[in-house]
């Protein structure tokens, strides 16, 4: 019987202009490297059957990402932990990994919370203030499929201080706001404006957990 392992693994500074195509072929010759036996997909072009939850924009960094692999082997959840360690390069990190009965990654997202820290040409605080109390906010997306209203995906937004604030926000296959279009929101809607210097994905909050 396929045994299916969730591992859950951090994105940090150093990969985290490594695209999400990039990403999954980097898993795959890892785990070629440490010879852990996966399942290949069938028909004329097999792959290793493995699948990640909701992709990271390229830039972005994170201590949550999420992947799903089979495996024909009976392998304890901590050994695969550790091969990935030995035979991902730096930049990704391992940190838990349990079994599930079936995989749906992309579904079992729900919400994600992101950590800005950016430059603001005035108030922070009261620029997401003003944000967050209007009734709607339209910024266009980059894939030229049209501008999306942002305000009913944010949940909660905590500021830290002049240059630090988390977002709360809807995520996954059924609804997803990429959190640079918070920003553009506030260039465009608050009177301010504001650089980005990093984005991180703090958390992804999946509806089946372990």
């Amino acid at each position: 019987m396929l045994k299916i392992i969730r591992i859950k693994f951090k994105k940090g500074d150093q990969v985290k202009y490594v695209s999400h195509i990039e990403m999954m072929n980097t898993f795959m010759r890892a785990c070629r490297r440490c010879d852990l036996d996966v399942t290949y997909t069938a028909g004329f072009n097999p792959g290793m059957r493995m699948v990640f939850a909701l992709p990271l924009p390229v830039g972005l960094t994170s201590q949550c990402e999420y992947v799903d692999i089979w495996f024909n082997k009976d392998y304890m959840c901590e050994y695969v932990v550790e091969m990935l360690k030995q035979s991902l390069p730096k930049g990704f990190e391992p940190v838990n990994a349990y079994y599930v009965e079936k995989s749906d990654l992309m579904e079992d997202v729900g919400s994600a919370r992101y950590g800005f820290t950016v430059v603001c040409s005035g108030d922070l605080k009261k620029a997401l203030k003003k944000l967050q109390s209007m009734e709607s906010a339209f910024v266009e997306k980059s894939n030229n499929k049209g501008p999306v209203d942002i305000i009913p995906m944010i949940y909660k937004i905590d500021v830290h201080d002049g240059s630090h604030f988390s977002l709360l926000c809807k995520a996954g296959a059924k609804g997803n706001l990429h959190p640079r279009l918070v920003l553009k929101a506030l260039n465009i809607y608050a009177g301010v404006e504001v650089e980005e210097k990093g984005i991180d994905r703090e958390e992804l909050f999946l509806k089946v957990l372990q």
